[in-house]
């Protein structure tokens, strides 16, 4: 599995308003009020469409390839009302087959985009908001990553993975930097690279949390274990630790329920 991709906000100092979507081929979508709860989302790209499920908050979360604690503002049914959408692509990429897995999710990513300008009429700017991060720093102990051997072959490959509250986090030839990136999904909140190392790792980590896997018996067939931050700390000699930083956050200027299709 390829490293996470970095979230687009964070690869950007610029502010003011969100750059307008281009339409490019994609058709006027059909959005439809849907009866899903609110925690329900799915996205289904294909080369000559684009549907998906789920709440205006999922969609916007998903056009600009973000997180939740990215994106503010809106209404009070952004993340509540449901909605089903359909999207037709008049002329799909020609060589989509041979395209990687994250060139065909760049492309659906800004497929989106007009798609909630269009059928939601969003709007958007960018601004920077001081709020929660985690600091990755070296534990007291030292770091206890292991170094990529300069012959590997197998390098930039990241995996995570996880049910009834254990989860495995592997890495294999990867920077900390990367490492920050995908802690970033997990703990729900930006991680910062202060470590200060350069290198490239291979590295295994296991906790427990308890998530669960929904059903109201998880946690109590869960093993005692670490949690990530003691695994954190214990594992790889690396410490997260509480702090509050400048966060690239976009927000939510406009946004209207869909008319009639």
């Amino acid at each position: 599995m390829p490293l996470a991709t970095p979230f687009v906000l964070a690869q950007t100092d610029s502010h003011g308003p969100c750059p307008v979507p281009e339409a490019g081929s994609v058709d006027v979508a059909s959005v439809k009020a849907s009866d899903r709860s609110s925690g329900s989302v799915s996205i289904q790209s294909r080369p000559d469409s684009l549907a998906a499920g789920g709440t205006v908050f999922h969609m916007i979360e998903y056009a600009y390839n973000l997180r939740s604690y990215q994106i503010t503002g809106g209404p009070g049914w952004t993340n509540t009302a449901t909605w089903e959408m359909a999207a037709k692509v008049d002329q799909p990429p020609a060589d989509w087959p041979t395209l990687t897995v994250e060139a065909r999710n760049n492309i659906s990513h800004k497929r989106m985009q007009p798609v909630l300008a269009q059928r939601f009429g969003f709007k958007c700017h960018i601004e920077t908001q001081e709020l929660p991060v985690y600091n990755l720093v070296i534990a007291r102990g030292g770091a206890k990553l292991a170094s990529t051997p300069a012959n590997a072959t197998e390098k930039n490959s990241f995996s995570s993975h996880g049910g009834n509250g254990r989860n495995r986090m592997q890495g294999t030839g990867v920077t900390v930097d990367s490492l920050a990136g995908n802690l970033s999904q997990s703990l729900g909140h930006t991680v910062i690279d202060k470590t200060g190392l350069t290198g490239i790792y291979n590295f295994a980590l296991t906790w427990t949390s308890d998530e669960g896997d929904g059903s109201t018996d998880a946690a109590a067939n869960t093993s005692p274990g670490a949690s990530l931050f003691t695994a954190m700390d214990e594992q790889l000699g690396l410490r997260l630790q509480s702090a509050k930083g400048p966060v690239v956050v976009l927000v939510i200027d406009s946004l209207a329920r869909p008319t009639e299709n």
